[in-house]
């Protein structure tokens, strides 16, 4: 299940808002700006038929996911579980916050997981909806049936 779609702007406005009393890491000051360059909400369109309409929790907004791994790589970080457990919860909260993420609510390891699996059916989910299976030939003994 899929939480209300929050526009650019919002996030914008969101980041804005609570990175002022964050200390913001000096390696990291040019991620904040990137993050607000790239609008991301046309996903929701594209991940909409790999979520379930009304079963389960809410889970967490795919734009934000995806913003996620785009700060994990800006970052220069790459793996998931060293992306959750030391940037996403650490006390200052700036990565959670870049990401679209409350300091206190911010997706485990199974989820980053769970999104990129997502993210590989995709392309296997569009082909099944536009492409025929191909016919099987008949052998010798069929045709003759």
């Amino acid at each position: 299940m899929l939480p209300s779609l929050r526009s650019h702007k919002e996030y914008i406005s969101f980041v804005d808002k609570n990175i002022q009393s964050v200390q913001i890491p000096k390696a990291h000051d040019d991620v904040p700006d990137r993050l607000k360059l790239l609008d991301l909400t046309p996903l929701r369109l594209l991940f909409l038929p790999l979520y379930s309409s009304d079963l389960g929790r809410p889970s967490f907004a795919p734009e934000d996911m995806m913003r996620t791994f785009m700060a994990m790589v800006l970052c220069g970080i790459t793996s998931p579980t060293e992306w959750v457990n030391d940037y996403l919860k650490d006390k200052s909260g700036f990565y959670a916050i870049i990401s679209g993420f409350l300091t206190d609510e911010v997706p485990s390891v199974g989820c980053l997981y769970e999104f990129m699996s997502r993210i590989l059916s995709l392309p296997r989910f569009c082909q099944d909806k536009y492409i025929r299976p191909k016919r099987k030939k008949l052998t010798r003994t069929q045709k003759n049936d």
